[in-house]
């Protein structure tokens, strides 16, 4: 057992366990104390805030505060057994300029983070897919800083300002409470090798334009300014500087397919997504650092649909699928020249529970030929999302990683854990 962290970890886990066991014992006590009730079915943990938070929305004004912690262990495999505490508390303030001045359509969106904890994949099973998402290195950040404009009934949306180009592109919101960072909250293959697509907490400035000219079609563009020295735990507190030495620019573009969306669709939803990215910056080669070639490029494929329903097309309980395929062609540059993952959600699986989310997804990795003695890692992830309030989820969470970085002289390590996720 690693002896940096297990100590502290436990102690974190403990915590996390009787602040969950003091909510089910609150949660018992509803129905003889009134204000228990009104408080665990209320927005937030901290409650109405004695009617402010209504009465900022009402005017304008949307504030949000969270909180995701990730507790993991691998008992088993990788360099050596560690267990590990994650966090980030996100907090976020959004402008309705319709409502504050007039102009419809428009809001203002600012949000920082505060990133803690330590990284389980990098210290104690040396694998690629990070196993806790939470994990955004030990700083704190300015994340968001933008406006964005919906026109002509939501028909256009133009966003200008800081924020990620992972909030937009190479990402599944529906699907970010799976635990491994492999697609939550963007590809993470796409962030390493591609520095310059950040994804959250890492913003950074540029413009995106989405328009949908039919029911059934998006098209989705993006320029942002690329910074190659960003990584996910070396960024910034507050990094408002353009003037990087070398740095250039990455632009992005998708088509959507919008499959029975809406309401009183014929069928099943699903959406069929295309892209392609292009980064301008220099990239030194694997075999040799001080050769670089000058810009980088992949395309995908996202897709996600709806199997099954519970009592028809309208139910809420069912079953949905989801893949997804990224092809970065230069081995030369490129970490993961091709990355590839898929899985089922089955959300009201247990009857007595019909909002809670399980998950199986498989994430693979194929490493660059230019990296000797790497060759594919593969992570399967189960997890399991149980709202418990309406600002309180836990999440029991498995993972295997088969071939650490692609090395079979490194054991194959199994992961568990829990997150947690707190409403403020």
């Amino acid at each position: 057992m690693s002896a940096r962290r297990p100590g502290v970890a436990w102690l974190r886990l403990l915590a996390l366990a009787f602040g969950l066991l003091c909510v089910v014992g609150a949660e018992a006590a509803a129905a003889e104390s009134a204000w228990v009730e009104s408080w665990l079915t209320g927005p937030g943990l901290t409650g109405t805030w004695f009617g402010l938070r209504e009465t900022l929305t009402q005017r304008g004004v949307t504030p949000s505060i969270n909180y995701t912690a990730d507790v993991l262990g691998n008992p088993v495999g990788g360099q050596r057994r560690g267990i590990a505490y994650a966090g980030q508390l996100n907090a976020e303030l959004t402008f309705d300029l319709g409502k504050l001045m007039g102009v419809d359509g428009l809001t203002f969106n600012i949000s920082g983070n505060w990133a803690s904890g330590s990284n389980l994949s990098g210290d104690d099973i040396g694998n690629f897919f990070v196993v806790a998402q939470a994990f955004a290195g030990d700083r704190v950040r300015l994340y968001t800083l933008y406006l964005d404009q919906s026109l002509f009934d939501g028909r256009l949306d133009i966003k200008v300002g800081r924020f990620a180009p992972g909030d937009d592109f190479l990402s599944w919101p529906q699907y970010t409470f799976f635990v491994n960072i492999a697609l939550n909250p963007a590809v993470f293959a796409t962030q390493v090798n591609v520095p310059g697509f950040t994804a959250a907490p890492i913003g950074t400035w540029g413009g995106r334009v989405r328009a949908k000219p039919v029911d059934t079609i998006t098209t989705t563009v993006g320029m942002y300014y690329s910074d190659p020295s960003r990584d996910l735990g070396n960024t910034a507190g507050i990094d408002f500087g353009l003037d990087v030495p070398g740095a250039g620019y990455l632009t992005l573009a998708e088509l959507a397919y919008l499959h029975n969306h809406g309401s009183g669709g014929p069928g099943m939803s699903g959406t069929y997504r295309l892209g392609g990215y292009y980064d301008s910056n220099r990239y030194p080669t694997f075999r040799d650092s001080q050769t670089s070639r000058r810009g980088n490029w992949g395309v995908y494929v996202l897709a996600d649909q709806i199997v099954y329903r519970e009592g028809g097309p309208e139910g809420q309980r069912g079953l949905g699928l989801f893949g997804a395929l990224v092809a970065a062609p230069l081995q030369s540059i490129n970490t993961i020249p091709f990355f590839a993952s898929g899985g089922l959600v089955y959300q009201g699986l247990l009857r007595s529970r019909p909002k809670d989310i399980t998950g199986l997804a498989a994430y693979i990795g194929a490493f660059s030929r230019d990296l000797p003695g790497q060759s594919v890692e593969t992570v399967l992830e189960l997890t399991h999302s149980m709202p418990l309030t309406r600002w309180l989820t836990v999440q029991p969470d498995m993972q295997y990683v088969i071939h650490p970085s692609g090395r079979s002289s490194t054991k194959n390590a199994l992961v568990i854990g829990a997150q947690i996720l707190i409403q403020f």
